[in-house]
């Protein structure tokens, strides 16, 4: 194949995240191996692509959410679409969307990092540093526990202190795998904040910094037996469990089935089971089972800890290999 006959691509791959990581509202949140895909191939027309998760119900215009963010991180470096190459842009989705593992993140953060490879190439002195891309990204989704860990990877725990947003890496033992099960249904953010009371009480209050301090414990020395028992939260967990039915039963089978604990991801309804290599599998079987004994079909995917920063990579593909629908 000649050199005619090729276009330069810029890709950008996004993992999957769970926030909260039970009493770390808002605070705390883990990259996981599964991904959502965006590719910008450039000189053609404006258009957009969308195939997996939902590729039917995805905008395909200018206001996609990845394009949203695109133009908000080259405005933030005084930079305007216009003056970039025109693109394709090809949005290949593995997360579920409305699903408690930061569909929308990835989306925020794929935009934003796309737009920074765009700079590098093109106007390299307005490139954003990665501590900007992150202050753009809260912004953009509200809080930062699901997009630092999909900007960062790992285990994130963002936080504010007089240097403004900071972050810092949460240790993820290599003794766990994480079950990611999905009930066949969405759950809306907004409608999982409106739930959230407005005060909690004393109590409550002292047991969360407990039981999170009890998860920075476990995971840092670590001993993952800390975690046996539940980690419970007082926060969030309490409201947002009402909108997912099955959610106890499929708790206890994960427990059952040799879970150290179970976290709601997100704002649900996934649940995650923190657990041995060796019972995951075992975990996952018995946590769709219980979904499906209350009626509710569900998938469950056994996931690793996602390391390293989210970054954009240049390339070269055949003209005609990503199909485009004109807008």
């Amino acid at each position: 194949m000649n050199s005619s006959s090729m276009s330069l691509t810029l890709s950008v791959r996004v993992p999957a995240t769970s926030a909260n990581l039970g009493p770390g509202f808002d605070c705390l949140g883990l990259a996981l191996q599964l991904y959502n895909s965006f590719t910008i191939t450039l000189d053609r027309p404006f258009a957009i692509h969308v195939t997996g998760e939902s590729a039917d119900s995805l905008p395909k215009t200018a206001d996609n959410v990845v394009m949203r963010s695109l133009r908000g991180a080259l405005a933030a470096a005084g930079v305007a679409l216009d003056d970039l190459p025109s693109f394709a842009l090809h949005l290949d989705n593995q997360i579920p969307v409305s699903s408690g593992l930061g569909s929308s993140a990835s989306a925020i953060v794929g935009g934003l990092v796309l737009a920074n490879g765009l700079l590098a190439r093109f106007v390299p002195k307005s490139v954003l540093t990665r501590e900007r891309l992150l202050e753009l990204a809260t912004e953009m989704e509200g809080h930062p526990d699901n997009v630092a860990p999909a900007l960062c990877g790992g285990g994130v725990l963002a936080f504010h202190d007089r240097a403004g947003l900071r972050t810092a890496a949460v240790p993820i033992p290599d003794s766990l795998r994480f079950v990611a099960a999905t009930p066949d249904f969405a759950l809306s953010t907004e409608m999982a904040r409106r739930v959230l009371p407005d005060a909690y009480r004393r109590a409550d209050a002292i047991e969360n910094v407990a039981q999170c301090a009890r998860l920075m414990l476990a995971l840092a020395k670590p001993d993952l037996d800390l975690l046996r028992g539940g980690i419970v939260d007082t926060f969030h967990e309490p409201y947002r469990k009402r909108l997912v039915p099955g959610a106890d039963e499929v708790e206890r089978a994960a427990i059952a089935a040799g879970a150290y604990a179970v976290t709601l991801s997100g704002a649900g309804p996934t649940l995650l089971a923190w657990c041995k290599p060796e019972v995951a599998t075992a975990v996952a079987d018995e946590m769709t089972l219980a979904w499906r004994n209350v009626g509710i079909p569900c998938r469950a995917l056994v996931l690793k800890p996602v390391y390293g920063e989210t970054l954009p990579q240049w390339g070269m593909e055949e003209n005609d290999a990503i199909p485009v629908n004109e807008v």
